[in-house]
């Protein structure tokens, strides 16, 4: 197993786990969070999710035995997408997101740089949605960076926001020739050629519809894809890690750092593309399907989302974009409150033995696909 020394995120230390705040809604998440989450196995073909009563997380050692408004046009994130709401002939697409507060860091040591992810409009997270291609295809997706980095004074946004712009213009060239992993492996050798990013590492989940009306998914990390009919999650990605909180991961970093790490008896997690699972799902008209960061999964269970999409959809008539938005919101409050039974709260506690709440404070980014 690869030590990873620059990690994802860090275990809390301590009872207490996140800032406190207090939030109203017409539909609270609270309502469902410290139950169940369903059976099932979440291996993608079956009804059900793999969370449990929380987040559950698929590790390597297991493996081997086993809201703010989108951004404006002028902003960088968008160069990867054109608008908030894109309707196709098939499927309607929509994309919201929220990075959480960042500070500047006050290390001495670091690099003197100011951290691009303070004015990223997606934090270290980004997404894409691609032109429709002459098949009628359509890709999307989205991706986490790594935030470790912009501690040592790196740009920690950059692999994501370049993955993503990479996929996007590798599938409008190339269509339908590759499926989501070969984009995902081409797009990553791109970012390791590119001048624009010079260190970092990544998650990534992406996804091509067809217009046949079937779903082809690659996952590589623990962003996550879940599939609603009926408002109710029918199959999903399964998250991928080395041990808790400590994702699979793509990642660029220069030999001298590799060769410091080694001389120090460390090591860093470089994952492969070639890692990343594959799913194909068939669709079916007024399916719901969500590309979501971990800043969502970590905070809200699927019986959430179930709840908050019928709430919104069926009941209020909401418009997909606004849902889009109206949900991020949702995630972004109850990720700030201190007694809120957030999924990661409740896996540390079944890890630990003892008892954590809180929510889990991270950028929220968020696709959602409507098929028509």
């Amino acid at each position: 197993m690869l030590l990873s020394l620059i990690a994802k995120k860090s275990i809390p230390v301590g009872n207490v786990l996140f800032k406190s705040t207090v939030w109203q809604a017409a539909r609270s998440f609270s309502s469902s969070s410290s139950s169940s989450a369903g059976s099932g196995s979440g291996s993608g073909s079956g009804s059900g999710s793999s969370w449990g009563s929380s987040k559950t997380y698929t590790t390597s050692a297991q493996s081997k035995n086993a809201s703010i408004p989108p951004a404006s046009p002028t902003t960088t994130a968008s160069q990867n997408y054109e608008t908030a709401l894109t309707t196709f002939p098939n499927y309607q697409i929509a994309a919201a997101f929220q990075p959480k507060e960042r500070k500047p860091s006050s290390n001495l040591f670091k690099r003197a740089k100011s951290s691009a992810a303070l004015d990223s409009p997606t934090g270290e997270d980004n997404l894409f949605v691609s032109k429709l291609a002459a098949s009628g295809s359509i890709a999307v997706g989205v991706a986490d960076g790594v935030g470790g980095w912009s501690e040592a004074g790196y740009d920690s946004s950059a692999i994501s926001r370049e993955l993503c712009a990479s996929i996007k213009k590798t599938f409008e060239t190339k269509g339908e020739s590759n499926t989501p992993r070969e984009l995902l492996d081409h797009a990553f050798q791109e970012v390791l050629m590119s001048e624009k990013v010079e260190i970092g590492g990544t998650t990534a989940c992406l996804g091509v519809f067809t217009a046949d009306m079937k779903l082809k998914v690659a996952n590589l990390g623990d962003s996550w894809c879940g599939l609603f009919r009926d408002y109710k999650l029918i199959t999903e990605t399964n998250f991928q890690t080395h041990n808790f909180n400590t994702p699979y991961q793509l990642a660029k970093i220069p030999q001298h750092i590799l060769k410091q790490a080694e001389m120090e008896g460390r090591r860093y997690i470089i994952d492969s593309p070639e890692m990343a699972d594959e799913y194909t799902w068939n669709l079916k008209k007024d399916d719901i399907v969500m590309f979501a960061t971990d800043g969502v999964t970590d905070n809200v269970i699927p019986q959430d989302i179930e709840i908050f999409l019928r709430d919104q959809i069926e009941d209020r008539k909401v418009e997909l974009d606004a849902v889009a938005r109206n949900f991020v919101k949702e995630v972004v409050k109850v990720s700030k409150d201190g007694n809120y039974p957030s999924a990661f709260a409740q896996e540390l506690s079944r890890l630990t033995g003892q008892k954590y709440l809180g929510g889990k404070e991270d950028d929220v980014t968020v696709l959602l696909i409507k098929v028509l």
